[in-house]
Protein backbone atom coordinates (compact mmCIF):
# COMPACT_ATOMS: atom_id res chain seq x y z
CA UNK A 1 0.00 0.00 0.00
CA UNK A 2 0.99 3.28 -0.74
CA UNK A 3 0.96 4.50 2.93
CA UNK A 4 3.07 1.53 3.79
CA UNK A 5 5.49 2.34 1.20
CA UNK A 6 5.43 5.97 2.80
CA UNK A 7 6.05 4.92 6.28
CA UNK A 8 8.86 2.17 5.13
CA UNK A 9 10.39 5.26 3.12
CA UNK A 10 10.28 7.28 6.53
CA UNK A 11 12.99 4.30 8.15
CA UNK A 12 15.35 5.62 5.47
CA UNK A 13 15.65 9.14 7.74
CA UNK A 14 15.37 7.18 10.89
CA UNK A 15 18.47 4.79 10.77
CA UNK A 16 20.78 7.57 8.98
CA UNK A 17 19.82 9.76 12.05
CA UNK A 18 21.09 6.91 14.73
CA UNK A 19 23.87 6.70 12.74
CA UNK A 20 24.88 10.52 12.54
CA UNK A 21 23.76 10.32 16.37
CA UNK A 22 25.27 10.25 19.63
CA UNK A 23 27.41 6.97 20.09
CA UNK A 24 24.85 4.21 21.58
CA UNK A 25 26.74 2.92 24.58
CA UNK A 26 24.28 1.92 27.61
CA UNK A 27 23.52 3.63 30.43
CA UNK A 28 22.76 2.17 33.85
CA UNK A 29 21.95 5.55 35.38
CA UNK A 30 18.87 7.32 35.33
CA UNK A 31 20.23 10.73 37.62
CA UNK A 32 21.40 13.60 35.21
CA UNK A 33 23.46 16.38 35.97
CA UNK A 34 22.34 19.50 37.87
CA UNK A 35 23.54 21.93 35.16
CA UNK A 36 21.14 22.73 32.50
CA UNK A 37 21.71 22.16 28.69
CA UNK A 38 23.52 25.05 27.15
CA UNK A 39 21.20 26.57 24.49
CA UNK A 40 22.88 27.21 21.52
CA UNK A 41 23.59 30.40 19.72
CA UNK A 42 22.44 32.03 16.36
CA UNK A 43 25.95 31.11 15.34
CA UNK A 44 25.64 27.70 16.88
CA UNK A 45 22.54 27.00 14.88
CA UNK A 46 23.52 28.26 12.16
CA UNK A 47 26.27 25.94 11.77
CA UNK A 48 24.05 22.89 12.84
CA UNK A 49 21.64 24.20 9.91
CA UNK A 50 24.49 24.34 7.58
CA UNK A 51 26.41 20.96 8.19
CA UNK A 52 22.98 19.14 8.75
CA UNK A 53 22.01 20.34 5.22
CA UNK A 54 24.95 20.52 2.83
CA UNK A 55 26.72 18.24 5.03
CA UNK A 56 27.60 14.33 5.61
CA UNK A 57 24.15 14.00 7.06
CA UNK A 58 22.19 15.69 4.61
CA UNK A 59 24.09 13.93 1.75
CA UNK A 60 23.81 10.37 3.93
CA UNK A 61 20.46 10.52 4.39
CA UNK A 62 19.22 11.88 0.80
CA UNK A 63 21.64 8.65 -0.50
CA UNK A 64 20.24 6.05 2.36
CA UNK A 65 16.63 7.33 1.48
CA UNK A 66 17.28 7.28 -2.68
CA UNK A 67 18.80 3.85 -2.39
CA UNK A 68 15.99 2.73 -0.76
CA UNK A 69 13.10 3.90 -2.77
CA UNK A 70 15.11 2.99 -5.82
CA UNK A 71 14.72 -0.73 -4.29
CA UNK A 72 10.62 -0.34 -3.50
CA UNK A 73 10.41 1.87 -7.03
CA UNK A 74 8.77 4.62 -5.44
CA UNK A 75 7.22 6.28 -7.14
CA UNK A 76 6.69 3.82 -10.09
CA UNK A 77 6.61 7.01 -12.15
CA UNK A 78 10.52 7.16 -12.15
CA UNK A 79 11.36 3.76 -12.18
CA UNK A 80 14.29 1.92 -11.42
CA UNK A 81 17.00 3.03 -13.17
CA UNK A 82 19.97 5.34 -13.14
CA UNK A 83 17.53 8.29 -14.19
CA UNK A 84 15.44 7.56 -11.52
CA UNK A 85 17.50 7.19 -9.06
CA UNK A 86 19.19 10.33 -9.75
CA UNK A 87 15.90 11.51 -9.31
CA UNK A 88 15.40 10.01 -5.90
CA UNK A 89 18.46 11.13 -4.51
CA UNK A 90 17.61 15.15 -5.98
CA UNK A 91 14.14 14.93 -4.62
CA UNK A 92 15.30 13.35 -1.74
CA UNK A 93 18.22 16.22 -0.73
CA UNK A 94 15.71 18.86 -2.10
CA UNK A 95 13.05 18.07 0.72
CA UNK A 96 15.52 17.94 3.31
CA UNK A 97 16.65 20.80 2.63
CA UNK A 98 13.39 22.36 2.72
CA UNK A 99 12.48 21.15 5.64
CA UNK A 100 15.86 21.96 7.65
CA UNK A 101 15.23 25.51 6.45
CA UNK A 102 12.37 26.13 7.40
CA UNK A 103 13.13 24.52 10.84
CA UNK A 104 15.93 26.91 11.63
CA UNK A 105 13.77 29.72 10.02
CA UNK A 106 10.85 29.57 12.27
CA UNK A 107 13.57 28.76 15.58
CA UNK A 108 16.08 31.41 14.58
CA UNK A 109 12.92 34.31 14.50
CA UNK A 110 11.16 32.53 17.63
CA UNK A 111 14.60 32.88 19.04
CA UNK A 112 14.28 29.14 20.05
CA UNK A 113 16.65 25.74 20.01
CA UNK A 114 14.70 22.91 18.90
CA UNK A 115 17.85 20.84 19.63
CA UNK A 116 17.08 17.47 21.57
CA UNK A 117 18.00 17.61 25.02
CA UNK A 118 18.20 14.85 27.78
CA UNK A 119 15.70 15.37 30.72
CA UNK A 120 16.80 16.30 34.23
CA UNK A 121 14.40 14.55 35.33
CA UNK A 122 14.34 11.00 36.75
CA UNK A 123 11.95 7.98 36.42
CA UNK A 124 10.63 6.29 33.43
CA UNK A 125 7.39 7.60 32.96
CA UNK A 126 9.55 11.40 33.16
CA UNK A 127 11.57 10.46 30.88
CA UNK A 128 9.89 9.08 27.87
CA UNK A 129 7.45 11.32 28.17
CA UNK A 130 10.05 14.37 27.99
CA UNK A 131 11.50 12.71 25.05
CA UNK A 132 7.73 12.07 22.87
CA UNK A 133 6.74 15.62 23.76
CA UNK A 134 10.00 17.21 22.76
CA UNK A 135 9.19 17.07 19.28
CA UNK A 136 7.02 19.52 19.75
CA UNK A 137 8.68 22.22 22.07
CA UNK A 138 12.13 23.92 22.11
CA UNK A 139 13.91 26.50 24.55
CA UNK A 140 13.94 29.90 24.64
CA UNK A 141 17.71 32.11 25.39
CA UNK A 142 16.33 31.41 29.16
CA UNK A 143 16.18 27.71 28.74
CA UNK A 144 12.70 27.50 29.21
CA UNK A 145 10.96 24.90 27.66
CA UNK A 146 7.97 25.86 25.54
CA UNK A 147 5.77 24.79 22.75
CA UNK A 148 7.36 25.47 19.19
CA UNK A 149 6.07 24.62 15.92
CA UNK A 150 9.76 24.67 14.47
CA UNK A 151 10.02 21.00 14.20
CA UNK A 152 7.05 20.14 13.16
CA UNK A 153 6.99 22.92 10.73
CA UNK A 154 9.74 21.47 8.85
CA UNK A 155 9.14 18.48 8.88
CA UNK A 156 5.71 19.51 7.07
CA UNK A 157 7.09 21.72 4.61
CA UNK A 158 9.65 18.72 3.92
CA UNK A 159 7.02 16.56 2.90
CA UNK A 160 3.92 18.42 1.94
CA UNK A 161 6.43 21.08 0.16
CA UNK A 162 7.60 18.28 -3.10
CA UNK A 163 3.96 16.44 -2.67
CA UNK A 164 2.91 19.10 -4.45
CA UNK A 165 5.45 20.05 -6.16
CA UNK A 166 7.23 17.79 -8.24
CA UNK A 167 6.26 14.50 -7.21
CA UNK A 168 3.83 12.38 -9.37
CA UNK A 169 0.56 13.68 -9.78
CA UNK A 170 -2.57 12.76 -7.14
CA UNK A 171 0.81 12.09 -4.12
CA UNK A 172 -0.25 15.11 -2.09
CA UNK A 173 -2.93 13.74 0.05
CA UNK A 174 -1.77 9.82 0.27
CA UNK A 175 2.15 10.59 0.66
CA UNK A 176 2.46 14.27 1.67
CA UNK A 177 0.42 12.94 5.27
CA UNK A 178 1.47 9.98 4.95
CA UNK A 179 5.33 10.93 5.09
CA UNK A 180 4.47 13.63 7.56
CA UNK A 181 3.56 11.31 9.96
CA UNK A 182 6.04 8.97 9.80
CA UNK A 183 8.59 11.46 10.31
CA UNK A 184 7.10 12.81 13.15
CA UNK A 185 7.11 8.69 15.29
CA UNK A 186 10.52 8.35 13.53
CA UNK A 187 11.72 11.53 15.34
CA UNK A 188 9.85 10.42 18.77
CA UNK A 189 11.69 7.14 18.23
CA UNK A 190 15.17 8.96 17.90
CA UNK A 191 14.63 10.92 20.89
CA UNK A 192 13.87 7.71 23.12
CA UNK A 193 16.76 6.74 22.32
CA UNK A 194 18.76 9.25 22.75
CA UNK A 195 16.92 10.11 26.06
CA UNK A 196 17.81 5.88 27.46
CA UNK A 197 21.04 5.06 25.62
CA UNK A 198 24.24 7.02 24.97
CA UNK A 199 26.73 8.71 27.32
CA UNK A 200 25.33 10.77 29.51
CA UNK A 201 24.75 14.07 28.89
CA UNK A 202 24.40 17.54 30.05
CA UNK A 203 20.27 18.23 30.33
CA UNK A 204 17.59 20.23 31.05
CA UNK A 205 14.76 20.69 33.41
CA UNK A 206 11.34 20.06 32.53
CA UNK A 207 9.39 23.04 34.07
Amino acid sequence: MKSQRGVRCSAAFFVASLLLGAPLTASAQDTAPATPAPVLTDDQMFHKYVVSTVGPPGLIGAAAAAGYEQYENYPEEWRQTTAGYAKRFASAYAAGAIGNSTKYAIAHFMHQDPSFARCRCTGFNHRMLHAVTSVFTARTRTGREVFSPATIGGYAAEHMIPAALWFPPNRFRTEGLGLLGASIGSKIGVNILHEFIGKPKIVITKD
